[in-house]
């Protein structure tokens, strides 16, 4: 089994390590169809990106996205991994999607190494009950994660209205368990979350998490980084698997044991199939993609090292899809 350390490797090719030139957002004047990159006030080399919809009318409150980057990563990662080919320029891309449809996004930051800013992790929680620490050096170090993000809606606000009722969070890998956790801890900001090929660690180990909310989780079979049913690592923690932390929503979102599965379109010839989950008699929505065959990968998203390493790319469907969930769902 592959160490998640393999995909902060190839993040980190992917990602690059550009430095940032970030303002204060308070002082940025953001206009339809702008972006920016903002300081965090209290955090050293913590910036985030932030993009407006071009439609936007300058004053109403936008519906808000917050897109973790992987681990390894930073966050212009967090944009490329869901464009095809890595094109940012890619209509099909998350955040292009989203502002074509009124959202504002953020892609912060997570906590690195000034000299490699591409390194990138945030604390997902573990560690408890013999579960490992995910991940690396922001879970070791006990990063106050959570804090950073909720001191980042206070800077976002500075520079555009947020309609509190439609705030939203998505990640892959590491940045798919930091949602799971968002989820748990920030329950009173987030109207839904879709996590992507990471599992809920944080609650699953042990963590507080006493909330129901909206979810719709996307997982591959065959993924190499992240395996579906989970696994112990080499010295002995365990990673939980993406049944065992649906099993762990649907209770606590109140759901029936019995559910919907949907067979998702096969449009592509590209080896996977998704099967979707909805289960019955739920409190908030609790649904779930397996992905038959999918790798590592966003759906209809970047190709960002070889199959033998990342798994395979699901081209069925793509982002609208978590789009779709996010517009059915709000505070």
């Amino acid at each position: 089994m592959r160490q998640l350390w393999l995909a902060a490797i190839i993040a980190i090719a992917l990602a690059g390590c550009g430095l940032d030139y970030a303002s204060d957002c308070a002082t940025v004047d953001l206009g339809a169809g702008d972006s920016a990159e903002c300081t965090m006030p209290g955090y050293t080399d913590r910036a985030f990106d932030v993009r407006v919809p071009a439609g936007w009318d300058g004053s109403s409150p936008l519906p808000l996205i917050v897109a973790l980057h992987g681990g390894g990563a930073y966050k212009g990662a967090g944009e490329t991994v869901t464009c095809p080919g890595g094109d940012r320029s890619d209509p099909l891309c998350l955040g292009n999607l989203a502002v074509a449809r009124g959202y504002a996004l953020v892609y912060p930051n997570g906590s690195g190494s000034r000299p490699l800013r591409g390194v990138r992790t945030w604390n997902a929680g573990g560690r408890s009950n013999g579960f490992v620490c995910g991940f690396g050096a922001a879970c070791e170090l006990d990063v106050d994660d959570v804090r950073y993000i909720e001191d980042m809606f206070d800077e976002v606000a500075a520079a555009i209205p947020i309609d509190a009722a439609r705030v939203y969070a998505t990640g892959i890998s590491n940045g798919g368990a930091m949602t799971h956790r968002l989820g748990c801890e920030l329950r009173a900001r987030f109207a839904a979350i879709v996590p992507v090929a990471g599992t809920n660690l944080y609650a699953d180990s042990g963590g507080a998490c006493d909330v129901s909310i909206p979810i719709l989780d996307l997982h591959g079979t065959e993924d190499p980084i992240w395996a579906y049913a989970g696994w112990p690592d080499k010295n002995g923690g365990y990673w939980s698997g993406a049944d065992e932390t649906m099993e762990n929503w649907r209770v606590r979102n109140a759901c029936a044991e019995t559910f919907v599965d949907e067979a998702l379109a096969d449009r592509a010839s590209d080896g996977t199939t998704a099967m979707r989950r909805r289960w019955d008699g739920c409190a908030a929505a609790t649904e779930r993609i397996r992905i038959e065959g999918g790798g590592h990968t966003w759906p209809s998203g970047n190709q960002y090292a070889s199959t033998g390493t990342i798994g395979s790319v699901p081209r069925d469907f793509g982002s609208e899809l978590i789009l779709d969930f996010f517009d059915a769902h709000s505070l």
